[in-house]
């Protein structure tokens, strides 16, 4: 899955600190898969697709917000699927994703990544 395009409008303010802006849009990446790309490891991949998209689906539902630490940018986390824990992370790059991106809290700069993967494989 890759593309910049965020899906919706994303709410940020100028009052928002840049943890808050980063929180909104990495949410908004985790629940919709657009906005960026994501890598899955072989492992998750063996699981089939339907097992994938069902991990998907818990992910950018309340299980993946209840995975993310309270007073994070909500970059990572762990959640449990079918009795398998599986680990997540956000990383932003920039467009040529060659390098950190220079402001994460713009998307016009910043191709976020995420990496899933099961906790064997960590």
């Amino acid at each position: 899955m890759t593309g910049n395009a965020v899906s919706e409008p994303v709410k940020l303010t100028a009052t928002m600190s840049p943890m808050q802006k980063n929180r909104v849009l990495n949410d908004n990446f985790r629940k919709t898969a657009k906005g960026g790309v994501i890598s899955i490891s072989m492992g998750i991949h063996m699981l089939g697709r339907a097992e994938v998209e069902n991990i998907m689906k818990r992910l950018g539902g309340g299980e993946g917000e209840r995975s993310c630490d309270v007073a994070s940018e909500h970059d990572g986390g762990e959640i449990t699927v079918s009795n398998r824990r599986i680990y997540w992370e956000i990383n932003c790059y920039n467009k040529a994703m060659d390098d950190m991106s220079p402001d994460s809290t713009d998307p016009d700069q910043t191709t976020r990544y995420m990496t899933l993967l099961l906790d064997s494989e960590y």
